[in-house]
């Protein structure tokens, strides 16, 4: 995009008249997204580079108008919507059968660390969680403060020893009043789920990626989720169900 064309190199380049290319490109120049160098060469502006950048996030809105439609994402702060282009790097994982098992697989395939978000806590995902925790995997959870769990989950966390390493503190976890998002991620891959507009989590459709930049902007939200979260204070919760 840096690199500056004539009009008539433009027209063969993109199929088009050399008139085409003028038209739009006068516009263009009118808006300060390009001008004309004393070599009569276009060069992009420093308007129409930043214009330029904002054209992936433009294009995942005009792709995925529906689901934006359906899911609230007021909730999340506009130095992160301003990224979710990042969203193009990823695959949709559709139903909630399938989502669940690459959630279960994103736990599995850790070997540094899991971070996660998590505003309910589905059966068969903790098993495999601990057993990369006992092989000294990181583990930082955050949970809200109405987590949704399945019943007996209390006795199979203990089974498990779930409460010995939060005490011993191979997993550390804290707390927020609440999370329109739901984050699994690991050392290589990540996944986010987004709310419906009536606020709970829609786990039929799971945004799934390995991409640096989407890893990234994973690791950044947790941390900003992190730093405003509270200390659980219990480490240990006596059988009860």
């Amino acid at each position: 995009v840096k690199k500056p064309y004539r009009i008539s190199v433009l027209a063969k380049e993109l199929g088009v008249t050399s008139q085409e290319i003028h038209r739009n490109i006068d516009r263009l120049a009118q808006k300060g997204f390009v001008k004309k160098g004393v070599d009569d060469h276009y060069h992009i502006t420093t308007i129409g580079q930043i214009m330029l950048s904002q054209v992936p996030l433009i294009k995942l809105i005009a792709k995925n108008t529906k689901f934006f439609e359906s899911h609230d994402i007021s909730h999340v702060p506009q130095k992160f919507v301003k990224r979710l282009a990042v969203l193009e790097d990823t695959k949709k994982i559709k139903g909630v059968t399938k989502s669940l098992d690459k959630w279960k697989s994103i736990y599995q395939n850790a070997r540094e660390f899991v971070y996660d978000i998590i505003t309910e806590s589905p059966p068969g995902l903790v098993e495999p969680l601990i057993k990369r925790i006992s092989d000294d995997v990181q583990y930082l959870h955050v949970i809200t403060e109405d987590l949704i769990e399945p019943d007996g989950r209390t006795k199979t966390l203990e089974k498990l020893g779930y409460f010995k390493y939060l005490e011993e503190g191979k997993i550390v976890r804290r707390s927020v009043k609440e999370s329109q998002v739901i984050l699994i991620m690991n050392e290589k891959e990540a996944g986010i789920i987004f709310s419906t507009n009536e606020g709970e989590p829609d786990l039929r459709n799971m945004h799934y990626g390995t991409s640096t930049a989407f890893r990234e902007w994973c690791k950044d939200y947790f941390d900003y989720v992190w730093e405003k979260s509270k200390k659980v204070k219990k480490t240990h919760i006596p059988p009860s169900d």
